[in-house]
Order: C-alpha cells, then structure tokens, then sequence
C-alpha cells in the first residue's frame, strides 16, 4: 500500500485547473519568446503577477522564500482563487515570508509552512482554497500515468468530458502537449473525415456518443444555432470559414459573427479520429478589421479589440494551433502543438 501511496498523484478536489512545474526553464523561454511580440507575456511582468497571487515567482530565484531547490511547485485555480503548493527547505524563512506576503492584503491573501510544504492563497475565498489544498485527493490512474515530465496539466472538464491530463514541452519555438481526456463514455471512432481544405479554423473527427455531446455543448456555448444532423452522425466537420467582427457587441453577437459551415458523415479520410486547426494569424486578420467605433458596440466587441492591440502580433507568429486524437476507453489520447516564430 506504501508505495502505491508515494506514487500517486495528488491534486485538490476542488480545483479546476493545476498546473505543476518541475523545471521552469522550458516555459521561461517560451515567455521571452513570446515577450517579444506582446510584452504582458513577457518573464517579468508574469512574474510580478505570481508574486501578487502566490507570493513567489516561479520563474526566477526564490532564495528568499527557502523553497528547496527541486521538487514540483503545484499552481491551483479554483473558482475561490489562485494558490502555490511548494516543497520548503527552509522552514523558517518560508514562514517569516509568507507572514510579510499575506500582512500586504490580509483579506485576499492566506497560507502556511505546513511540514515541509509551502502552501499560499489568494483572491475571493483564499482561506476556503487553503483548506481544500491541504487535503488533496488522487487522480485516477490513467491521467496519474500522463503526469510527468517538467511540466503538466489537469484540467477539469464540462460533462461528458471529465478531465484530462497534459505532459507539456515548451520552449522558444512553442508548445507540444501530450496526454489523455476521460469521459462519461467513448469520444471517437474511426477516422475523421476528409476535408477542410480551408477556413480560420477547422474540427474533423469520427465521433463517439460523447464526442458528438461535447461538440454539441461547446457549439451552443459560442452560440452557434443547434445542427439536428450531428446528433446522429459519425463522421462531422465543422468548418469555421470567417468571422464577421463588425457584428460584435455583446456575448449573443458571437453566435453571429461566426461563419460555421458543418458535413456530415464525408468519406472518411485515414489518419487520426480527431484532427483539429486554428489558424491564429487568419483569426488576427479578422479582428483587425474592428475599429475605434465598433469596440463601441458591446463589452464583447470591446475585448476583442483590445485583444487585438495586445496579442496580434504574437497571433501573427504563432500558430497554427493543431489538435490531434485517438480512441482510449472512455476518452481519448491526444496531442496539442503551438508552434511560435
């Protein structure tokens, strides 16, 4: 039982997302990468911000904090805040840290030295996510056995999807991520279809009864108009061919700018079930046409501007964001790559 218990992997129970960090280089490098192209991205100023959610920014030095010099630092997001697991070395300075770190804004802020563990909270219930990080829970075996290398990913999903796991590689040129989503039930089947010889962004898939629900639910969540074929198809492509951003206003425009073109059960085309694109230069083109005037239209219209002015010019040099999968059980084996320029 000992060692099963040492080789679990361990994330609170009511977080929605935890990324763990080993080695922090990878993902410095792809920061000052992409830096260049919108600066918010860069080390520093992401660093500032883990100072002011966790205390400690994990992408420089952290002496001061006594944290030990190797072990995974666990980052919680949960809908009571943002919080930092640590393994310490020592104690004693994490704790005369973390007292200075929570007196700066002792309502948005919680932690402890508990053992040889650092753990810190904040944002609206910080004592609430204190508490669940405290008394983490396992992750099931198969998504355990994705978790590895300096960096992964858990992220908790919208039924029929449950979770997934991502082992992540980054650096200068990008992002490749590899691991395993479950769901209530089998997601694809067979090959996708061929097609998608053009578009913003494209999905093919050979679709299980839980694929075509997740692709239901994520089409209604952009307010696409409800597709009375996919409910019984088992090969669907669903073809973003543009956008039309001078209808934005609020979140009921989106449905409406978007130019979402679906086939149903094409000849399959070979390869893998799940063959996914976005275009992210192609996606800037079309948010460059917003003006002044029509950030005017709606809080949706507005941050899409603004999200245009920020990062067009990392979109232009990123991309495309490729999205490949393959049938596992109750879920699906996949890979995510974000090539950067």
């Amino acid at each position: 039982m000992l060692p099963l218990l040492l080789a679990a992997v361990l994330v609170p129970a009511s977080a929605d997302m935890v990324l763990s960090v080993e080695d922090a280089s990878g993902l410095r490098a792809l920061l000052e990468k992409a830096g260049k192209y919108a600066p918010s991205l860069a080390p520093e100023p992401v660093g500032t911000t883990l100072r002011d959610r966790l205390g400690v920014d994990l992408l420089a030095g952290t002496d001061r904090w006594g944290l030990a010099s190797r072990g995974a630092r666990m980052l919680v997001f949960s809908h009571d805040g943002a919080g930092l697991i640590a393994p310490v070395r020592n104690a004693g300075s994490a704790k005369r840290m973390v007292a200075s770190w929570i007196a700066e804004d002792p309502q948005r802020r919680a932690g402890r030295v508990a053992g040889l563990r650092l753990l810190t909270a904040s944002g609206g219930n910080p004592a609430a996510l204190l508490a669940t990080m405290s008394r983490p829970a396992p992750l099931p075996a198969a998504l355990a056995a994705k978790a590895s290398g300096p960096a992964w990913l858990w992220m908790r999903l919208l039924a029929p999807l449950r979770a997934a796991v991502l082992a992540i590689e980054a650096g200068s040129t990008g992002i490749i991520a590899r691991g395993l989503v479950l769901a209530d039930g089998p997601v694809l089947a067979g090959s996708a279809p061929a097609g998608c010889t053009a578009g913003v962004a494209c999905l093919r898939a050979g679709v299980a009864p839980a694929g075509r629900r997740a692709i239901e639910i994520a089409l209604a969540r952009l307010g696409v108009p409800a597709q009375a074929e996919l409910s019984r198809a088992s090969r669907v492509e669903e073809r973003l061919d543009g956008v039309d951003v001078h209808v934005l206003s609020d979140g009921p425009s989106l449905g409406r700018a978007l130019r979402v073109v679906p086939v149903f059960d094409a000849p399959p085309g070979g390869g893998p079930s799940l063959d996914a694109s976005l275009a992210l230069a192609d996606l800037d083109g079309a948010l460059a046409g917003l003006t002044p005037l029509d950030a005017l239209h709606g809080p949706l219209a507005t941050g899409a501007y603004a999200f245009h002015i920020l990062y067009g010019s990392l979109f232009r040099h990123g991309g495309p964001l490729i999205l490949t999968g393959n049938p596992s059980g109750n879920g699906a084996e996949i890979e995510v790559r974000l090539p950067l320029r």
